[in-house]
């Protein structure tokens, strides 16, 4: 699920369908990565975290539109260094998503509490008080699968 989705701030995703595959992929921490000076911009993609050493698979994006103060304050948190890119971000399907609810709650938003995704039941929670989130359907390694592997009806 696109689970925090900050208009012209970050889209936020990772956390596992499947309670056991959440529950497991939790606890596996990702070490930070030492810092590398890349500043951030629309369209790059970051692990979110919340402390030292806290990154598990929950990712962000920078969505388009962003502030140039806000964009200063990526990449502050140790835990935020930027990894991959959009291409063509302003025209991409980033700004299809769903962004009705904003940010979690803990940020003074609407959006879905992440601690409750992690629980039991939480994407029961989500579909009955998020209906309207977009979710990831399924996704490929390209250079693994291969897009001539795939038929237009798969992408």
């Amino acid at each position: 699920a696109f689970n925090r989705v900050v208009p012209h701030g970050l889209t936020q995703f990772g956390i596992a369908r499947d309670f056991a595959t959440r529950t497991k992929e939790r606890e596996l921490t990702i070490w930070d990565d030492f810092p590398k000076g890349i500043k951030f911009e629309p369209g790059y993609m970051s692990f979110a975290g919340s402390g030292h050493d806290s990154r598990t698979t929950e990712i962000f994006i920078v969505n388009p539109g962003v502030s140039e103060a806000q964009l200063r304050m990526f990449g502050e948190n140790s835990w935020e260094t930027p990894f991959a890119t959009v291409l063509d971000v302003d025209n991409s399907a980033l700004r299809k998503i769903y962004s009705g609810y904003g940010d979690m709650p803990h940020f003074g938003g609407r959006g879905p509490d992440s601690a409750r995704i992690y629980e039991e039941h939480g994407y029961t929670y989500l579909s009955k008080e998020f209906p309207k989130l977009d979710y990831i359907d399924r996704c490929y390694v390209v250079d693994e699968v291969g897009l001539s592997d795939l038929s237009a009806g798969d992408l």
